[in-house]
């Protein structure tokens, strides 16, 4: 019983510790930027319990959110959950293709919720992808040097939009951008292309890891373009420069091949204003677990 005790009182006195810090050392996180998370990584949590999952979120340390629809609620009921949860809305996501039609009715709701961004997370794919693959794969097959081109001018006419109803606007990738057609690299050719006061970059390192590049490299090439970053890790041994790796596996940050320390090294200077930890299924490790091993991981590089 008196060991127990003593334990007791430890753990007691370490709450209390923490507490008379504030939230000085828990807020310390790569960037000294507030600790965000793609909402899509909780989703089937979402679904079962969206309010709790919610404050979960919160309770584990992060303070930022990034959405990915609004999950059958309206914008202000989803606003009022986060502002319940003590939990901000940066950023938003939508398909290209969703933006391409009622634009300026999807960008307002989202900034009704609260957002200063809204990012495409995918592009429009203009023609049906093999089911017989992984989904990235077949969209690359799927692509082809217009259609990239294609996808850069909607871009550019939906920035517009954002502009006129006050929110930024941009793209996020996944790893086909990074392929080549005709000798052309599709994500240089989008950002050739796209106007940088309306078109910004969120810049998914995860899959440019798995695109076969390396993630630090890639953030100092687009510096001057790239507002938001996806903290995604992957764990492959397969790395060639524009093809896309066969073992992909996410996991949780830290866990994976990805130098991270030499990717905020790399951020620094640059017009970052907020990151997104983000895993894909199948997950390694259950979904709220594998956000806290994260967010622990991040804290203890900053």
């Amino acid at each position: 019983m008196m060991t127990s005790r003593r334990q007791m009182l430890a753990m007691a006195g370490g709450t209390i510790l923490a507490g008379a810090m504030g939230g000085r050392a828990r807020a310390a996180t790569p960037l000294s930027l507030p600790a965000g998370l793609q909402l899509w990584t909780v989703k089937e949590e979402l679904a079962k319990d969206f309010e709790g999952t919610l404050r979960a979120l919160k309770a584990i340390g992060y303070q930022r959110v990034e959405t990915a629809g609004l999950l059958g609620k309206t914008p202000a009921q989803f606003k009022a959950a986060l502002d319940a949860a003590g939990l901000d809305a940066f950023s938003s996501h939508y398909s290209l293709g969703d933006l391409m039609t009622d634009t300026e009715a999807k960008l307002t709701a989202v900034r009704e919720v609260g957002v200063k961004f809204c990012m495409a997370s995918s592009p429009y794919v203009p023609r049906p992808m093999a089911t017989d693959k992984p989904w990235v794969n077949a969209m690359a097959d799927a692509m082809t040097l217009a259609d990239w081109r294609m996808n850069a001018e909607a871009m550019n006419r939906i920035g517009a939009v954002a502009e006129s109803v006050g929110v930024k606007f941009g793209y996020h990738n996944h790893a086909a951008e990074f392929v080549a057609y005709d000798g052309v690299e599709a994500y240089a050719e989008m950002v050739r292309m796209t106007d940088p006061e309306l078109v910004d970059l969120e810049l998914d390192l995860g899959w440019v890891a798995i695109a076969g590049y390396d993630p630090a490299e890639m953030l100092t090439r687009y510096k001057d373009r790239v507002s938001l970053l996806h903290v995604k890790d992957m764990r492959t041994r397969e790395r060639t420069p524009g093809v896309i790796a066969t073992d992909q596996q996410s996991v949780p940050v830290g866990q994976g091949s990805i130098d991270w320390p030499a990717v905020f090294r790399a951020a620094q200077g640059g017009k970052v204003q907020g990151y997104f930890i983000e895993q894909e299924p199948p997950f390694a490790h259950p979904p709220l677990e594998g956000l806290r091993d994260s967010l622990a991981y991040l804290k203890s590089i900053a």
